[in-house]
């Protein structure tokens, strides 16, 4: 090939004019593919930025549905066992044999930094009312969030050997990880009466 682009260079003028066209068609032909290149990127972007927003929208719908079914689960299987319903929410008798069996005080504790990070990152402010709502539909949802892998999966082989649904156990979770991040920001488990949408008129009027 380069023996004959050097022929071509050293051939008449009449040649000359065919090699310079053939630079010039060329030259076209990288502008044209660059141009189509940034157009089909450009487009490939805004595709990508569709699609994250769709995956974003996705991931609240599973969210929802995993809270949901895990609810469902909760109820057909009774939480009483395990959590007594008065406010504030309390672990039974059932709940803290259960709670030692599984090491879960232990579990808590191995992740406290990871548990504590997201309850301030995805909660924030000190109201009672909605860390404990987050701790509850966070371990529903999905516990492995607060714990590490080897802990998740202890829990789960548990809840395998008993016959039980995960979503069982997050009552037992939930309240001791409420109680641990209230005991760490000095905030009264009694407090969560005094935030809840249901209750607060009815409180603040009694105070």
């Amino acid at each position: 090939m380069v023996e004959v682009i050097k022929e071509m260079l050293l051939s008449p003028l009449g040649s000359f004019a065919s090699v310079l066209s053939l630079f010039i068609a060329a030259f076209w032909l990288v502008h044209f593919v660059t141009k189509k290149t940034t157009q089909i990127q450009s487009s490939h972007d805004v595709i990508k930025g569709s699609m994250s927003k769709m995956e974003s929208n996705i991931d609240e719908i599973r969210r929802d549905v995993s809270y949901l079914k895990g609810t469902v689960d909760i109820i057909k299987t009774g939480v009483s066992p395990l959590a007594k319903s008065n406010s504030p929410m309390s672990l039974t008798q059932d709940g803290i044999e259960i709670a030692k069996k599984l090491k879960a005080p232990e579990m808590i504790a191995r992740n406290w930094s990871k548990i504590q990070s997201d309850i301030e990152i995805n909660v924030g402010g000190n109201n009672a009312y909605d860390i404990q709502q987050y701790c509850w539909e966070g371990t529903i949802v999905d516990l492995s969030k607060f714990l590490n892998s080897f802990d998740f999966d202890r829990v789960k082989m548990y809840a395998f050997s008993e016959g039980k649904p995960m979503a069982y156990y997050a009552p037992i979770f939930a309240i001791l990880i409420r109680d641990k991040y209230f005991e760490t920001k000095n905030i009264n488990a009694y407090d969560v009466d005094y935030y809840d949408p249901q209750l607060k008129t009815h409180v603040q009027e009694t105070l």
